[in-house]
């Protein structure tokens, strides 16, 4: 059991360092192209999971599914723990996105998919003027730029 809950923590924080989201340090004195351009379509899509949700799930639903029972009823109940919580962890890890494509001032067009922010539930729409946050060939954030 010691074995299990040491894996189910590592798990955990190994997981965690790959769910950041933001700047850290980094991003301290890095330097970022910014540009600005207007939605021209802005298609909503979800993220499916990557297989973190469904690891951690899987190894929830073991450790829940193995205090159940005894004997092979116990290896029956870890098993189908595993399973139902690999299935609940990946449902539970989709996010709501939009595919972006932006045509730039400079006329260049570009395509990306961005998360939708989940504490305005802030959706693009066709139209809206962007500013775009640009570190190598990554994109760092994407926001809108609100006329006066």
């Amino acid at each position: 059991m010691k074995r299990v809950v040491v894996m189910l923590l590592f798990g955990m924080l190994f997981f965690s360092g790959c769910a950041q989201k933001g700047y850290n340090t980094a991003d301290l004195n890095s330097l970022m192209r910014t540009y600005e351009g207007e939605v021209i379509s802005a298609k909503s899509i979800v993220l499916q999971d990557s297989g973190e949700g469904t690891f951690l799930g899987a190894i929830v639903g073991a450790i829940i599914g193995h205090q159940i029972g005894g004997g092979s009823g116990k290896d029956v109940a870890t098993a189908a723990g595993a399973v139902l919580g690999g299935m609940i962890g990946s449902n539970l890890n989709k996010a709501n996105a939009q595919e972006l494509i932006i045509r730039l001032d400079s006329g260049e067009e570009i395509s990306t998919i961005v998360r939708v922010d989940r504490t305005r539930n802030f959706w693009f729409r066709a139209g809206d003027r962007v500013r775009i946050f640009v570190r190598g060939n990554r994109i760092v954030k994407i926001e809108p730029i609100f006329e006066d």
